[in-house]
């Protein structure tokens, strides 16, 4: 009990500390890649410059940007405000999303990365386009798939005894969310199959479309089972330490 109220108190602040030293891991883990990858040094090139330390440090900046911004935007969406909150959506999404090159992103940008079909398709070699589209697809449909399945089911029946107009609502907010995601998956399948120079991001975009459907699941698992709240700290907690795990992999191959 005596645990349980030092949390209520300070448990924000554990959080907002905990997101904020996880950050700045995900800066060292970027730093590395991308100064290996040469992105900044490339900009500095084309910048008609050598000196690479200011296109280092935007790269760095554009990168973290964009990382609190894909964290920080579920959150708001969802009306899931507190620091609780991101600190548990960056541990899922440094645990699961692919990482993406960021030589590659901006190679892909700038248009140096031409966007042609996959050769396979164009020899008529479909079930081959197919693997190499979707080999990082397969994984997340086989296993991920099935457990957001799962717990939209759970949410469904506990939203079961609710009455009238609020039930029906939630339904309907639950099976937009469910299809949304669905055509998020779908749609991208096209242009990682067709596509190699966008299967990567798309496999992304994939991941990330998922992730934010499975937070909102679990929120509304908490709200329905409160006992679930314990189970899902240590649940992302483990994401934590799976993610710590890939940022630390990623910098010892990309580390100068």
């Amino acid at each position: 009990m005596k645990s349980l109220a030092i949390w209520k108190k300070y448990g924000k602040w554990i959080c907002v500390v905990w997101s904020v030293f996880t950050l700045g891991l995900a800066l060292l883990t970027l730093h590395d890649m991308q100064t290996a990858e040469g992105t900044g040094l490339y900009l500095a090139f084309q910048a008609g410059t050598r000196e690479r330390g200011p296109y280092d440090l935007l790269v760095d900046l554009a990168g973290m940007m964009c990382l609190a911004g894909l964290v920080l935007l579920p959150c708001i969406l969802l009306k899931q405000r507190e620091p609780e909150s991101f600190f548990r959506f960056l541990a899922a999404y440094l645990a699961f999303l692919p990482t993406v090159s960021t030589a590659a992103l901006v190679h892909l940008l700038d248009g140096t990365e031409d966007i042609v079909i996959r050769q396979s398709l164009l020899e008529g070699n479909l079930p081959e386009a197919l693997r190499e589209g979707m080999a990082g697809i397969i994984p997340l449909l086989q296993v991920g798939v099935p457990v957001l399945v799962l717990a939209a089911a759970l949410c469904r029946e506990a939203g079961e005894g609710k009455p009238g107009k609020a039930e029906n609502e939630g339904k309907c907010a639950a099976g937009k969310a469910a299809w949304a995601a669905m055509a998020a998956v779908l749609l991208l399948i096209f242009p990682a199959v067709v596509f190699p120079a966008l299967t990567d991001i798309c496999v992304y975009v994939i991941f990330y479309a998922l992730l934010v459907y499975g937070f909102r699941l679990w929120g509304k698992l908490e709200a329905a089972y409160p006992g679930f709240r314990t189970w899902g700290w240590l649940l992302f907690v483990f994401f934590w330490f799976r993610g710590l795990d890939r940022m630390l992999e990623v910098m010892s191959i990309y580390h100068l």
